[in-house]
């Protein structure tokens, strides 16, 4: 059986976390929800979409957490639209690397579906791997960025480099923004996340 190395690290990544069995680095939380807006602009075709996203991750253990999103983007191909769905669920691990920054690293399970015009349909699913780091230098500032791979049995694999900024206006509610960058397309969002 062929393995993907980047697989096997990730895993190899949560494995570790789990034997040393740290915490968090502080004040960097796992369990929030997140709702924003989300444009995509596609390189091949020079199309930009936009809509909506929703996601959540919930902590367990001390170095664990599942996570969920949902996106869906709407495209206009000349007279018509073209509407993308996309779920991903997975579940992702944690080590801290300093008191202010954590590793980070999730194998997700993700599904593709696409409706465009004259009843066409598209549908697709296979995995994404993330591995990255978060800080949080101040109270109210966290940063990450992460390596985003993701490989779908149809559609083929892409890698993507993604970071984001919040500003925390309390200790629960934030807002955000990221950018990521692949050979294909280049993603842009803002959000509001609740921390709990």
């Amino acid at each position: 059986m062929t393995r993907n190395p980047l697989v096997c690290g990730v895993l190899a990544a949560l494995a570790l976390g789990a034997a040393t069995g740290a915490a968090a680095a502080d004040d960097i939380g796992y369990s929030y929800v997140d709702a924003g807006w989300a444009q995509t602009d596609l390189d091949d075709i020079n199309e930009d979409g936009d809509g909506m996203f929703l996601r959540g991750s919930v902590g367990f253990g001390e170095n664990w957490f599942a996570a969920v999103g949902y996106r869906q983007i709407s495209f206009d191909v000349g007279a018509n639209d073209l509407d993308l769905d996309l779920v991903e669920v997975g579940l992702g691990g944690h080590l801290p690397l300093s008191n202010i920054v954590d590793g980070v690293a999730r194998l997700s399970y993700v599904d593709v579906s696409a409706d465009g015009p004259f009843g066409a349909s598209f549908d697709d699913n296979g995995y994404a791997v993330s591995v990255g780091v978060r800080a949080r230098p101040r109270a109210q500032f966290e940063l990450d960025a992460f390596l985003d791979y993701t490989d779908l049995d149809d559609s083929g694999d892409d890698t993507a480099a993604r970071l984001g900024a919040r500003y925390y206006f309390t200790p629960a509610w934030a807002v955000g923004a990221e950018v990521s960058f692949s050979d294909d397309q280049t993603d842009f969002g803002l959000y509001g996340r609740f921390t709990f």
